[in-house]
């Protein structure tokens, strides 16, 4: 009984935290031809594929054998299209390897490619014509985090349940971690220190599996871990050739309240601060019960808890601090070197910005996000808005706000329904990349014809992209001067615009006694529709899957002669959608419906009566 009743409170928790951000979409947008797109024959395909920019701010696609640079064909076809950088087939080429790693180049050389060809590696320096140089050999575990920075690339290894963590591969001591916990990384960063540059640092996020066997315990804790990029290694007793600065920090995400936890961190986006200040880290985060929830940081509160917090192991006997930056760590006293030896963490957990709840609670099984930074109005801050992976192959344009967020959209990119692989923003662009085991998406982010042509539709869009153009009269990429309420998106900013033309009624003639239905598209889901006939009310039936609102005359009679209107109410906004005239014929004329689809719609309304 005691079982059933702390099920019934952690449900009951779980709904409402439901109730924070779990509206649907405003808008869809369906159709996939509206979408640039690129797909792989089936002998490319690789599930280890991966969307990532490099120096030159070009978009690339690589895994397996096979690594690709995105651009765009000539018109009028506009289409994305795949340019071979690295195109290896096994039984054409006798040394042909699998790229393991895929980072921003530098020198001229706009990517960095490590290869495996079984045990031994290759990183190589590569230009867009497939050229190398300035290659090495390394061990390195592939479809990991990593990055390269300065000449040391600095990888991670996940699921091994043994050296598991964050591995430096340089021209001087390569270092890799000592502790023995099962660990799952997402996101490797650094943060530089200008002024002084010894106290670079890396942080590292990741899930680690608890070794707690009691029943209260989390089975996973999610962490960021600090260590100094300046750290070469202990001496030849202690930690020689392993990291000697590392610390680690448990992520707070839920509502500590009520003790409830998202305790799986599954992705993280970091949003660089506009002024070079403090750079946001976003995290998403699942829990047991597979609710996500998104939690927001700052760099700055998690450097802090490196710098003030207490450790898990007491340091009484310690004459120097843990975790700090020195100029050669192999000098450090074997006291300190025995006491990292045990992975100390901090007392202390990272919170959430200003001690929140989390940003966003969802029942979508999101598995990727990205961030991005939208200019506003002349006198008015930006907006962050989240891009969220659905696992079905949709995609949430999520605005944050200072109340609840808001989803502006959904996308559905791909044709079929399908998993979503990797997802990256090109930001500069305002171009989000999405891709499959086979095929390549770009979404535009400022596409805003799609909400409508009316200035009211655009404002209640609430899109930070898009503003209405007075003198276009249409939603375009916002600009100064374009109309956007973006926290509210009150219509009355189109005060001055002329309103929708309701336009002449559409005559249909439809035979006596004959079965018909009237359509009414669906254009946003924030909204309420509804059938009138000269003015009052008909019942209707919403079609969820065609997104419309129907309207079924079983038997036409004179009685159905008339007006018939689709409004669509959406706050203090109303139009008509859709407007007919119906007229009853005594002939077999008026227009066609599918008998298949009208004995269905009288079988729902037969069910619903």
């Amino acid at each position: 009984m005691g079982y059933i009743g702390f099920l019934m409170v952690s449900l009951v928790g779980i709904a409402c935290s439901l109730g924070h951000g779990s509206h649907k979409a405003r808008f869809k947008l369906e159709n996939a031809l509206a979408f640039q797109r690129s797909s792989l024959h089936r002998q490319n395909a690789s599930r280890n594929m991966k969307l990532f920019e490099g120096a030159n701010g070009e978009m690339y696609f690589g895994g397996g054998q096979h690594l690709f640079r995105l651009s765009f064909q000539a018109k009028p076809t506009q289409s994305l299209a795949m340019e071979p950088v690295m195109f290896c087939i096994q039984e054409a080429v006798s040394n042909c390897g699998n790229i393991t790693v895929t980072q921003p180049g530098r020198d001229g050389y706009p990517l960095y490619v490590c290869t495996a060809y079984g045990d031994h590696t290759s990183c190589c320096f590569r230009a867009a014509n497939g050229s190398s140089a300035d290659c090495r050999s390394d061990f390195i575990r592939g479809g990991e985090p990593a990055l390269l920075t300065g000449d040391a690339l600095y990888t991670t290894h996940s699921g091994l349940g043994y050296r598991d963590g964050v591995y430096r591969t340089s021209k001087n001591t390569p270092l890799m971690p000592s502790s023995q916990a099962d660990q799952r990384y997402v996101k490797i960063i650094e943060r530089r220190k200008e002024e002084n540059p010894l106290q670079d640092k890396l942080y590292a996020f990741y899930t680690e599996k608890s070794n707690d066997q009691s029943p209260d315990s989390d089975l996973f804790t999610p962490r960021v871990s600090q260590i100094c990029k300046a750290d070469l290694g202990g001496s030849k007793d202690t930690l020689q050739f392993q990291w000697t600065s590392q610390l680690s920090s448990r992520l707070s995400c839920g509502d500590p309240s009520r003790k409830l936890y998202y305790t799986v961190l599954l992705d993280v986006a970091v949003l660089p601060s506009e002024d070079g200040g403090d750079d946001r880290v976003y995290g998403l985060f699942k829990n047991g019960w597979e609710i996500r929830a998104v939690c927001v940081y700052t760099m700055r509160d998690i450097s802090q808890v490196f710098s003030t917090s207490a450790f898990s192991i007491p340091t009484n006997s310690l004459k120097e601090q843990p975790g700090q930056c020195v100029q050669d760590s192999r000098k450090l006293s074997p006291d300190l070197l025995k006491y990292m030896k045990n992975s100390p963490e901090m007392v202390d957990w990272v919170r959430p910005i200003g001690n929140n709840n989390p940003l966003l609670v969802s029942h979508h099984h999101y598995s990727h996000i990205q961030v991005d930074r939208v200019g506003g109005t002349q006198g008015q801050e930006g907006h962050n808005v989240l891009l969220l992976s659905m696992v079905r192959g949709a995609v949430h344009k999520v605005l944050e706000t200072s109340s609840e967020p808001f989803i502006i959209a959904e996308y559905h990119p791909f044709k079929l329904e399908t998993h979503i692989l990797s997802m990256l923003l090109h930001s500069s662009e305002k171009k989000l990349y999405v891709s499959s085991s086979d095929e390549v998406v770009q979404i535009d982010l400022r596409n805003c014809s799609v909400y409508g042509n009316q200035c009211a539709d655009c404002v209640l869009a609430r899109d930070p992209y898009c503003g209405w153009n007075s003198g276009r009269k249409t939603c375009a990429p916002y600009s100064e001067g374009t109309i956007q309420d973006i926290e509210d998106g009150n219509v009355q900013k189109c005060a001055a615009e002329s309103g929708p033309d309701k336009g002449a009624a559409e005559t249909v003639l439809i035979p006596e006694s004959s079965r018909h239905y009237l359509s009414c598209p669906i254009h946003t889901h924030h909204a309420t529709y509804r059938w009138l006939k000269d003015g009052e009310e008909r019942q209707s039936l919403e079609d969820q899957k065609q997104e419309q609102l129907v309207l079924l005359i079983e038997g036409m009679g004179s009685a159905d002669e008339g007006g018939y209107e689709c409004e669509a109410q959406e706050r203090d906004y109303q139009r008509t959608v859709a407007h007919y005239q119906l007229r009853m014929t005594s002939g077999a004329m008026g227009l066609k419906s599918s008998p298949l689809a009208l004995a269905l719609l009288a079988f729902l309304f037969s069910a619903l009566w």
